[in-house]
């Protein structure tokens, strides 16, 4: 049978002189230890329920925040990549715009010093002009060359009447 209470009972029935009343004794403990074990054992399976159902929520709450943690990581891991794809972007940008400046302000010295050598040119050329024309006047001042041009004449210096078409003085035949 191999179940130790039983061995011990079929001992006490071997050993006993009244079978009868020590086997309905025997019985009766059995019974009750049966019972009382039955009783330990819902109390216990209650109890591991219990804590088993304790430790099942608190599980399935710490997996939903280890999958929420992960999500926000996820996330902020994207958020960073983009972060760093746009600050590379806006870096090539600004590298590009330092350049583009760079290469106007060259120009621009460039232009600059043309323009300041073209109006060097201008300045000289002005003042040996107004010394021409000095000359010129001095030279011409007093002299008989001078033209006149009569008020409200064209290009070659003619006026109105000069433009005129010859009148007819005889009759028409």
């Amino acid at each position: 049978l191999k179940s130790p209470i039983l061995a011990v009972t079929a001992l006490k029935v071997t050993l006993s002189e009244d079978h009868f009343v020590k086997v309905r004794a025997l019985i009766r403990d059995l019974i009750e230890r049966l019972n009382e074990q039955a009783k330990s054992e819902a109390t216990q399976k209650s109890f591991c329920d219990k804590e088993m159902k304790a430790a099942t929520d608190k599980r399935d709450k710490e997996q939903s925040n280890v999958e929420d943690n992960k999500a926000k990581i996820s996330a902020t891991e994207a958020n960073i990549q983009q972060l760093t794809q746009e600050i590379a972007d806006l870096s090539r940008g600004i590298a590009d715009n330092k350049k583009a400046l760079k290469e106007a302000t060259d120009l621009r010295q460039k232009e600059s010093a043309e323009n300041m050598k073209t109006i060097a040119e201008a300045e000289a050329g002005k003042e040996a002009v107004e010394r021409a024309l000095e000359v010129l006047q001095s030279f011409y001042e007093g002299a008989a060359f001078v033209q006149y041009v009569p008020p409200n004449s064209d290009r070659e210096g003619k006026t109105v009447s000069d433009r005129a078409p010859e009148v007819f003085d005889s009759e028409y035949k």
